[in-house]
């Protein structure tokens, strides 16, 4: 039995509630599961998951209804940097890398999740190099299982936590939908002065109209805009990693950033690094601290990821530290975005993919007036100051409901003392 096995069961030996295997509390269908090659999935509406989520959209599904899926394998595992288990709704396909069970009639799927998130499960892993998790083992983790009552109370009040969770996400993903669509509008389909050209109404305020030009000039450029070297509008720094076997250049005061950082994130922002610099080390990292407001590029394995850093952030040598000189850092972020397929055509490496600083310092960027930028940055600065606050409460969301579960499904806490601290939260 697992040390949290053992911690638990002591508590169930004080009364609380009996600890069982999974099996004698789910039903398993991983005999439903059928992995499909990529080449051979054809591009469709339903989810198609893994081992840590949704891969990619098919024609086809599976399952239709609310499963529990959880990780049959990866490093993830072990780690778990991202939830081993997470609930899957409506219709959906499942390949090989997650196991397929839902609750039987004594017990509600929603709350095996939570349980099995607090689960150690390192005692039922397999595997030296690549972890697993068989069917065989994950039959046998060993879970509180409360009576079907208290599990609705567990799942209720920690499902209001996860549900404001989610909503924010959404929000989040409304608020920078909004701000690549004004990008695309204004600089890419120049939707503003072909309007004007055309003799029609922008639909803009007239003080914001009245920055765009009304007709178009060398190469189909709106008039007085011009082309130039991405450094030009903005400061590129790179960063690196101070030795890691030197441990007094760790653990201090300085967020510092790697790409890995930015793999799980729910929006745009990033909160937190996972590792911090003392001042010897921040001393050794060669893009010193960038201040609030920079955008982080990863410029390798993978390139593409993106985010505002929130805090004065040192980073390693997988970003791109985009900095502002006089243009909003929103600009570049939203132009990034636009143009991510031109980044990754330019970059090189042997062993991966990597763009290097000085051939993202030569992309050419369209470089409009000035008044224009600082009228974008007005909106896409406001809207990302909401994507940030909607992280923040996310994330202080996320820390209460992380406290309160174990207690709740331990029995240690009474849900009136949960509604309370949720409430005051």
């Amino acid at each position: 039995m697992s040390a949290f096995a053992m911690r638990w069961a002591g508590s169930a030996m004080g009364g609380e509630w009996e600890w069982k295997p999974l099996a004698a509390l789910s039903i398993n269908h991983d005999a439903r599961r059928l992995p499909v090659k990529e080449s051979d999935r054809r591009s469709g509406e339903y989810p198609y998951y893994g081992a840590s989520g949704i891969v990619d959209y098919v024609d086809g599904y599976l399952f239709d209804g609310e499963y529990l899926l959880v990780a049959e394998d990866g490093e993830n595992l072990r780690t778990r940097q991202t939830p081993i288990a997470f609930i899957a709704r409506g219709r959906f396909w499942v390949n090989n890398h997650a196991h397929v069970i839902e609750a039987n009639s004594e017990n509600l799927t929603r709350y095996l999740s939570y349980a099995l998130q607090q689960a150690d499960i390192t005692a039922y892993l397999t595997g030296a190099v690549m972890p697993k998790l068989t069917q065989a083992n994950l039959n046998r983790i060993l879970v509180p299982a409360p009576p079907l009552r208290a599990q609705r109370h567990i799942v209720e009040l920690l499902g209001s936590l996860d549900d404001k969770i989610e909503l924010n996400r959404r929000i989040a993903e409304t608020l920078e939908r909004m701000a690549r669509a004004i990008f695309k509008s204004w600089f890419v389909d120049f939707d503003p002065v072909r309007a004007k050209a055309e003799g029609r109404p922008t639909g803009l305020p007239d003080d914001l109209a009245a920055l765009f030009p009304d007709r178009f000039g060398k190469g189909g450029l709106p008039e007085g805009w011009t082309i130039e070297p991405f450094s030009r509008l903005f400061e590129i720094s790179g960063g690196n990693t101070p030795s890691t076997e030197d441990a007094t250049f760790w653990g201090g005061p300085h967020q510092w950033a790697t790409p890995k950082d930015l793999s799980a994130l729910q929006s745009p922002v990033l909160l937190q690094t996972a590792r911090r610099l003392t001042d010897a080390g921040l001393q050794r990292c060669s893009s010193g601290l960038l201040p609030v407001g920079s955008l982080l590029l990863s410029s390798r394995a993978p390139i593409g990821y993106m985010a505002f850093v929130t805090q004065p952030t040192a980073i390693n040598q997988g970003f791109a530290g985009i900095i502002k000189r006089r243009v909003s850092t929103t600009y570049a972020w939203a132009w990034c975005a636009a143009n991510m397929d031109m980044i990754t055509g330019n970059a090189g490496g042997s062993t991966f993919p990597e763009i290097s600083k000085s051939v993202l310092r030569q992309l050419p960027m369209l470089a409009p007036p000035l008044p224009v930028l600082d009228a974008f940055a007005k909106i896409a600065e406001a809207l990302v100051g909401r994507i940030t606050a909607s992280a923040q409460e996310a994330q202080t969301l996320a820390t209460l409901r992380d406290t309160l579960l174990p207690k709740l499904i331990s029995g240690e806490l009474r849900i009136a003392d949960a509604e309370q601290r949720i409430a005051a939260a």
